[in-house]
């Protein structure tokens, strides 16, 4: 029997309709129950290389939560856990210097009667962005350059890692200061001048909030130096004719790897002042002493000239260039002058001395002791003067005298001793 053509329209229009109904039901998303409070305060409390703590807020103890991650933030969670009761969650078995995204979905039971309720979800909150910790140090930890009270180091990348935490203190002290940045290099400022500082780095990556990091280990180097201020406290020790050469101490800097000392002629014009030798002298450790000694042996050392000697401090860095500090003032010097006569005169005790070429003139000093009360008896430009009195007191018959004589030059309208440490020597005799 032939079905009428109406019958088969109508037949038609409705499997469209319960088609177009059945779509609409698996395909628009159903609501979430507003009665389920919102997640809020979502935050990343800590870190490490394998792990990442987050919290976050939610009112009502009923309320449990749903946790799902993702590599990406739009797509690609998976269930961490399925029913989290308390607000909070350490996240484990996470990979080091990488970023997942997190999201939480509150959900309760509505009770309907004897073991029987309904599960109802909540609002689904925003991806967290969470960060775990590099899980290395840089390889490397570099000590560039250096200033009076600067330092600067660099380091190497470390994958991942998108801060730097560079924390210093003064060796020997425990006042530590920090300071963060996202290259590999840094210049740290207003250092304590001829110091050294203990520099640690450690890798880390921010949090979403931008204020908490996950940081990694450190990278420390010890004893990186500022550059040396001036030389203090240069003495020439002692001038050695025979031996052909000049000792010489200075006070120590506790900044320096070692020394460089230049010794020059001071007894020719000004203009025609020549150095006669340079050395360099490894020493990081004066000692209890705080004093630092070197020797330069001079072939060409000449006698009865005046010379002059400068000394400047270096640091190391990491590659073993020298960072010189500037030179010190000049320290002048010269043998002492050997009384080549003496004689009992009328008037006093006559004596003449060897000429010192440099010298603008002479100082002799007189005592009744040999090692002890020496007085200045006169300043000459000679090299020679007769001794009349010893203090405010005229010489005395049968009484013993004793006298030297020391070198003195003009530098900078101030007059400049070049008597040695060694210069002991002296001369006597009885009036």
């Amino acid at each position: 029997m032939k079905r009428s053509s109406k019958s088969v329209w109508s037949r038609f229009v409705m499997t469209f309709a319960a088609a177009f109904l059945l779509m609409l039901v698996t395909t628009v998303p159903v609501k979430a129950d507003s009665s389920v409070p919102l997640v809020a305060d979502m935050k990343q409390t800590d870190a490490s290389t394998t792990s990442a703590g987050i919290s976050w807020s939610c009112p009502g103890s009923e309320v449990r939560f749903k946790v799902e991650m993702s590599e990406q933030m739009s797509s690609g969670y998976w269930t961490y856990k399925e029913s989290q009761s308390s607000a909070s969650i350490t996240l484990t078995k996470l990979g080091a210097g990488k970023v997942y995204y997190v999201r939480i979905t509150p959900f309760k039971y509505n009770i309907e009667g004897l073991n029987k309720y309904t599960k109802v979800k909540g609002t689904t909150s925003r991806p967290l962005r969470v960060v775990t910790a590099p899980d290395s140090t840089p390889a490397s930890l570099t000590h560039v350059k250096s200033s009076t009270d600067t330092i600067k180091v660099k380091w190497s990348a470390v994958p991942g890692a998108d801060v730097y935490q560079v924390v210093y203190s003064q060796s020997g002290t425990a006042n530590e200061f920090t300071k963060e940045t996202t290259g590999t290099s840094v210049t740290l400022k207003k250092l304590s001048k001829d110091a050294r500082y203990t520099i640690k780095v450690r890798a880390g990556k921010k949090y979403t909030d931008g204020t908490g990091r996950a940081w990694g280990n450190y990278h420390t180097k010890y004893d990186v130096p500022v550059k040396s201020t001036k030389v203090e406290g240069i003495k020439v020790s002692g001038y050695y004719q025979n031996l052909s050469k000049i000792s010489i101490t200075n006070k120590a800097k506790a900044c320096a790897d070692g020394y460089q000392y230049q010794l020059y002629t001071a007894y020719k014009g000004q203009d025609k002042e020549t150095k006669v030798k340079s050395i360099t002298v490894n020493q990081n450790n004066p000692g209890s002493s705080n004093q630092v000694s070197a020797s330069m042996k001079i072939s060409a050392l000449k006698n009865h000239n005046f010379y002059k000697v400068r000394v400047r401090a270096y640091s190391l860095n990491s590659k073993n260039e020298k960072i010189y500090g500037v030179w010190s003032s000049w320290k002048y010097v010269s043998p002492q002058p050997d009384v080549t006569s003496k004689k009992h005169t009328q008037k006093g005790i006559k004596i003449n001395w060897d000429k010192i070429n440099g010298a603008d003139r002479y100082v002799v000093y007189v005592s009744t002791k040999k090692d002890s009360g020496y007085k200045k008896f006169q300043t000459t430009g000679k090299n020679s003067t007769t001794i009349t009195k010893y203090g405010k007191n005229k010489l005395k018959s049968g009484k013993t005298y004793y006298f030297y004589v020391v070198a003195q030059k003009k530098v900078d309208n101030k007059y400049q001793s070049g008597t040695a440490g060694n210069a002991t020597k002296r001369w006597s005799m009885t009036y």
